[in-house]
């Protein structure tokens, strides 16, 4: 049996599973973690830097990920870290799972990822519940669940603590179910970054419902995202917590991307009980003049400013914002928003949104697993 090697800093042993009798019995395909998993304190103790830590690829037969332990990034040196021209360097997810089939994720926590607590890409079938990521509110880019090119995705009972999005649906993803997870902090839920370079996204029938903080739509591109659904969601102290950008450039950076002839067209999307508070602006629809946002859905929305914050006592000061939205208000809302959203017979000719679509079922969408 050999001996593990030890961190002269630190004195942690790092172990072998395999000089202790690990192996596959031919049968079950999983990776238990009960104990702890720790990465090197500091960015300098790397050996290598990979796109991510823990990799799992090809898992054509299904595979589950579980357990009671903890997988530590220890990211505080790679999230201030930059090169010599300023820029963020590179920096690995904790855990990345590719081209995989019939994935599970369960029992599990990721703290303080250098960048993405999991990624997961070209996968079909994927679950996740009973999972939590925690990392610092001001961790950069430290999304807690991010999917790109997934179909058939259930996420659930999950507490995720970030310094990005909670959960990112990126390009490629279709029938995903999001319910019962607490964000904070966090960005919230998003669909976005897409259309990134011109390129052409492609997003639809995705539910976040009986969940907490933020909704938000981003895109820069072109192509469509359609069948969305965000009910039952309560925000607390959320910036903007019903959001949709189509002139999103990524980030805080600044760009020319304002009111651009192949923004990503986004149709069919329902908010629906959602409430709480803001701490900026209760909602904006920032739409493309040339491909406006279409059959918009709201319903059952009450959200009101926080204590305390600059809006309390001021109507005009983080009232909601709407610039080439059209659909629909089905009930009395706060803040008002009757005159926020166009009717859609007033969406101009030369707008060439998917005008097809009707998203006037406003029954909850629930996971099909």
């Amino acid at each position: 049996m050999g001996r593990p090697n030890q961190n002269k800093n630190h004195g942690d042993f790092i172990f072998s599973v395999l000089d202790y009798g690990a192996m596959g019995d031919g049968t079950t395909n999983d990776a238990k973690v009960d104990g702890k998993i720790v990465a090197p304190l500091v960015k300098s103790e790397w050996e290598k830097v990979d796109s991510q830590w823990i990799l799992f690829e090809e898992v054509s037969h299904g595979i589950t990920i579980r357990g009671s332990g903890v997988i530590e990034g220890h990211g505080e040196s790679w999230w201030s870290a930059k090169d010599i021209n300023m820029k963020q360097t590179d920096r690995p997810h904790a855990i990345r799972i590719e081209r995989g089939f019939n994935v599970t994720v369960t029992g599990i926590q990721i703290q303080n990822s250098p960048k993405f607590h999991i990624f997961i890409y070209g996968t079909q079938y994927l679950r996740i519940f009973n999972f939590s990521t925690s990392s610092p509110a001001d961790s950069p880019n430290t999304d807690s669940i991010h999917i790109s090119n997934v179909q058939h995705v259930e996420i659930h009972d999950s507490n995720l603590a970030c310094g990005d999005d909670c959960v990112s649906i990126q390009t490629g993803c279709s029938d995903v179910r999001i319910y019962n997870v607490n964000c904070g902090p966090g960005h919230g839920y998003s669909i976005g970054g897409l259309g990134r370079n011109k390129t052409e996204a492609q997003v639809s029938d995705i539910a976040v419902f009986d969940s907490t903080v933020q909704d938000t739509l981003t895109g820069g591109g072109y192509g469509s995202v359609r069948d969305i659904r965000f009910s039952n969601i309560k925000t607390t102290n959320v910036k903007t917590p019903i959001a949709i950008d189509q002139n999103y450039c990524g980030g805080s950076k600044i760009c020319n991307c304002t009111n651009d002839t192949n923004a990503v067209a986004i149709t069919g999307v329902v908010y629906e009980n959602i409430t709480g508070t803001y701490t900026s602006t209760s909602v904006s629809l920032n739409c493309s003049e040339y491909e406006p946002c279409r059959n918009l859905t709201m319903a059952i929305i009450n959200i009101v400013a926080s204590e305390g914050s600059m809006q309390v006592g001021d109507d005009k000061v983080g009232a909601p914002y709407c610039e080439n939205a059209y659909g629909r208000v089905l009930t009395s809302t706060t803040p008002p928003l009757q005159d926020c959203l166009l009717p859609e017979a007033t969406v101009p000719p030369q707008a060439v949104g998917l005008s097809s679509h009707n998203s006037s079922d406003l029954t909850p969408l629930l996971p099909k697993f």
